[in-house]
């Protein structure tokens, strides 16, 4: 389309599937096609008055070619973690632009109980923090927690990219994974990820957008997701590639998710 719009041929200029991806992933980035079509026509509208100029014949556009027609990368390559951390948990967040990866940082210090909340955060995922807190007290002497944490321990919990306003109930399961850890000093494993919102009982609670979370964590090298179980039925519509490469894990109680995502104290 954009081709006959810009009096191109097919011969004249080839686009491979490798450099289409790299421009979903690295310039576009949103549920629809819009963006890609407009990157597109930017790549057309260049290569056409490089041609009417003489100064080419033909373009074939491959991955890594992308740069001199599109300019800088507008979005980062997804990030691989290479070892199991304290106290940091990938979990799963729905955007307008499709489903992204919401890292979750937990701090433990020595203090009086001060719950400090950063991120740019929404007064729901601040509650959402509040109940995993809550959790973790009322469940202390079960996950060999000091029951008095909350008077001698100050909490900080971080949600990177500051500049990003976060909100919403599902990365419930997600702090409360990453408090515990913190706690405890168990490592979080590397290739899990999570999303669910959590009630004070530690019931695992459903969310929306599945879809396009699991697309954002195959992305990311993950390897396990662990869901509600709540949201079962919304598997089916899950794309099969995506369903195939991911070993999914429904959870009712957050005791479930604690046992898979964290690894011995080291």
């Amino acid at each position: 389309k954009q081709r006959k719009k810009h009096g191109l041929k097919a011969a004249q200029l080839k686009i491979s599937d490798d450099a289409i991806r790299e421009i979903i992933s690295l310039y576009t980035r949103e549920s629809g096609v819009r963006g890609l079509e407009r990157q597109i026509g930017t790549i057309c509208r260049k290569t056409a008055v490089a041609i009417a100029r003489g100064e080419r014949k033909s373009l074939s556009l491959r991955a890594g070619m992308l740069k001199p027609y599109l300019g800088a990368e507008k979005f980062k390559p997804e990030s691989r973690r290479n070892t199991d951390e304290v106290g940091l948990v990938r979990g799963l967040a729905w955007t307008s632009v499709g489903g992204e990866v919401l890292d979750v940082e937990v701090a433990v210090l020595d203090g009086s109980g001060k719950i400090e909340l950063t991120g740019n955060l929404g007064n729901v995922m601040k509650e959402s923090c509040q109940a995993a807190v809550t959790f973790i007290r009322s469940r202390a002497k079960a996950l060999d927690i000091d029951e008095q944490f909350y008077k001698n321990k100050d909490i900080h919990i971080h949600f990177p990219e500051g500049a990003v306003p976060k909100d919403g109930p599902s990365a419930g399961i997600t702090v409360c994974t990453a408090i515990v850890s913190a706690l405890t000093g168990r490592p979080v494993r590397r290739d899990i990820a999570m999303t669910g919102e959590i009630s004070l009982r530690g019931r695992v609670l459903p969310i929306g957008g599945l879809k396009e979370k699991t697309m954002a964590a195959l992305r990311n090298g993950v390897n396990t997701v662990i869901v509600p179980a709540d949201n079962e039925p919304d598997l089916d519509e899950i794309d099969p590639t995506v369903k195939s490469a991911l070993n999914f894990v429904l959870a009712d109680k957050v005791d479930k998710v604690l046992d898979i995502a964290l690894l011995p104290k080291t």
